[in-house]
């Protein structure tokens, strides 16, 4: 019997024979399982990702490039950014979108559906929340058709379904994207309730606003009727809703009655903006002149500031800086330079210049 002959593999040469693809692979796995050198130091795993992204945008084929980006979403989750590095930061969010948009780009005309379907199974089922996956779940129905995404979210309900998964509201609120992307507030409901099987005010109010935002009055007060005794930041999101439905369902005097309970309730520049804006000319100026009386500090308030320049109310915000004129100078930097350029915008660099001239 002959001998089997043995043969020597070199490394050196296996690695030489490696695609590209392979070797991207195998750096963005690494760094998708926790183990690259770069995870304790985000200035350094953006490098290392960035460059990444480059090898993948040079890719030729497209189911190449589509697997890479998947891999690619995966090690979104290993970012934590100071808050002092705010440059780093929105460079990781540019990066993450630029990988989105390539997916949606690709997954789009590629003809292989099921392989497209099995990503996005896979990016959903490992999903930690992270952002960057949550603007690719919001924009599946971009480039997955309706049948093709309710398969694939069917098929994702099985695999919880029948694993013990640590990840399951995760998972949910993955779901819940897609039907919010998709604007399907059916869906929405389905899943917002089995993550979240108490059924909390705050769900019943993010399911009622899934039908609001679609017009779907009917079943949006049919969820609303289902919130119980809700406070703080559910009443208020309850009574914020509230009011928009009744807008829409022209009640204006039970819609303006309940906005001004929402203001008095919750005094927030949101709020009165809101309420401003469907009042008479006269009330406007009666809730004004009470908010800075009553509500604001001796501190010139950035939103207020934002909601006069959206409202129009230029003269009363050159008075309102006019007066606090010496509290100017105690507003952070970046923020008097953020109103400056936003009256830029508005060609009222008079009243920018009063955050620039400390």
């Amino acid at each position: 019997m002959a001998k089997q002959k043995k043969v020597w593999k070199s490394v050196a040469l296996e690695k030489s024979n490696r695609s590209a693809a392979d070797k991207i692979r195998d750096v963005l796995l690494t760094v998708a399982k926790g183990y690259h050198d770069a995870i304790d130091d985000a200035g350094q795993l953006y490098d290392v990702l960035a460059d990444q992204f480059e090898k993948i945008e040079a890719l030729k084929e497209d189911r190449e490039v589509l697997e890479m980006l998947g891999w690619f979403m995966n090690c979104s989750a290993f970012f934590e950014i100071p808050e002092s590095e705010e440059e780093l930061e929105m460079a990781v969010e540019e990066l993450f979108a630029a990988a989105v948009d390539k997916f949606v780009e690709k997954a789009k005309d590629f003809e292989d559906r099921e392989y497209v379907m099995s990503l996005m199974h896979d990016l959903v089922v490992n999903s930690v929340g992270e952002e960057p996956r949550t603007e690719l779940f919001l924009s599946t129905h971009d480039f997955l058709s309706a049948e093709e995404l309710e398969k694939v979210m069917q098929e994702v309900v099985s695999t919880v379904t029948s694993h013990d998964l640590e990840n399951e509201g995760e998972i949910y609120a993955g779901l819940m994207d897609f039907a919010d992307g998709a604007g399907n507030p059916q869906q929405y409901e389905k899943f917002a309730y089995l993550a979240d099987p108490e059924h909390s005010n705050k769900t019943h109010i993010d399911v009622a606003n899934a039908y609001y935002v679609t017009d779907d009055l009917v079943n949006a007060n049919r969820v609303l009727a289902e919130v119980k005794d809700p406070t703080g930041s559910d009443e208020e999101e309850f009574l914020d809703l509230k009011v928009g439905i009744l807008f829409k369902e022209e009640k204006q005097k039970e819609a303006l009655d309940l906005a001004e309970k929402l203001y008095e309730k919750f005094p927030k520049e949101y709020h009165l903006m809101s309420l401003c804006q469907v009042v008479s000319p006269k009330r406007k100026e009666e809730l004004l002149d009470a908010h800075e009386k009553f509500r604001l500090t001796v501190y010139v308030s950035p939103d207020y500031v934002n909601m006069l320049a959206t409202l129009g109310e230029f003269d009363r915000l050159e008075k309102y800086l006019d007066t606090y004129k010496n509290e100017i100078h105690m507003m952070d930097g970046q923020v008097r330079e953020e109103l400056a350029n936003r009256l830029e915008s508005l060609n009222r660099k008079d009243l920018a210049k009063k955050f620039r001239r400390i």
